[in-house]
């Protein structure tokens, strides 16, 4: 009698702490924040204005037990009218800060046009950020690193990659001036010796707008934004001109944009 009290005590005791258990993994699994945003672009302006594609992001983020993750689906109109273009899980795998390690990690499904899987893990420590992209064709996609060193009074951050399956070694710099910020990215072919570059340059305007500049001589081509951040309340206007170089005239393609979040 004592035995069988003794196994009714324990049996009730387990499903309370089962029960316990369960709505605390519930709790834990909560959502922390939702972020939406959507746009629209529009053909070339200079050959009459009409709507050239729509996008739309949205994402929760959310915790399992200690773990922070996040999910983000985004859908893009010419890519995959009829469904999702993709879906995105990321997170941190090991949370540090400062000097410690870091582990990070971002997992994309692809439906749209060439359906498959992307993965990148990075990893940082001392002040030093390492990259590893994969996906389900290539296997070993791209490694990468960055990291920002002082050159004089400047802080320039330096990012070498080796794209894998175009064996193409990659290098961009990027450094601020005040209100000035340039880029550089060198592209250089490992089996045909073959070099190509870029150049870019961005200024902070006053009042919530921003101008960039990006030339390709490869492409033969120059690219300028103006961003726009108090045009409207609660959207971004963004307005593109392409242009190239040979023909800058009667080539020029002239482009907005709206984004705005809900």
């Amino acid at each position: 009698m004592i035995g069988a009290n003794l196994f009714r005590t324990f049996a009730n005791k387990s499903k309370t702490d089962a029960h316990a258990q369960a709505a605390q993994m519930i709790s834990a699994i909560s959502q922390l924040s939702l972020a939406n945003s959507a746009e629209f672009t529009t053909s070339d302006l200079r050959s009459g204005a009409s709507f050239d594609n729509f996008k739309a992001n949205w994402g929760r983020k959310f915790s399992i037990g200690q773990f922070d993750s996040n999910v983000d689906c985004s859908y893009d109109h010419n890519a995959n009218k009829g469904g999702l273009k993709d879906v995105k899980l990321s997170g941190n795998l090991v949370d540090g800060s400062g000097d410690d390690l870091n582990v990070g990690y971002e997992v994309t499904r692809r439906f749209a046009g060439d359906a498959g899987t992307d993965v990148k893990l990075t990893a940082s420590t001392h002040g030093t950020r390492f990259g590893v992209d994969l996906n389900s064709e290539d296997q070993l996609k791209e490694v990468s690193a960055q990291r920002s060193v002082n050159v004089g009074d400047q802080t320039l951050d330096v990012s070498p990659s080796f794209l894998v399956k175009a064996q193409t070694a990659r290098l961009k710099l990027a450094s601020a001036f005040g209100k000035d910020r340039v880029n550089a990215q060198v592209d250089y072919g490992v089996e045909d010796k073959s070099a190509t570059f870029e150049v870019g340059y961005q200024r902070d305007l006053d009042n919530g707008r921003s101008l960039s500049a990006t030339l390709t001589p490869a492409d033969k081509n120059m690219e300028v934004e103006l961003v726009d951040n108090k045009f409207e309340d609660g959207a971004t206007w963004t307005a593109t001109a392409s242009v190239p170089l040979e023909d800058a005239k009667d080539g020029a393609k002239l482009s907005l944009k709206r984004v705005w979040a809900w």
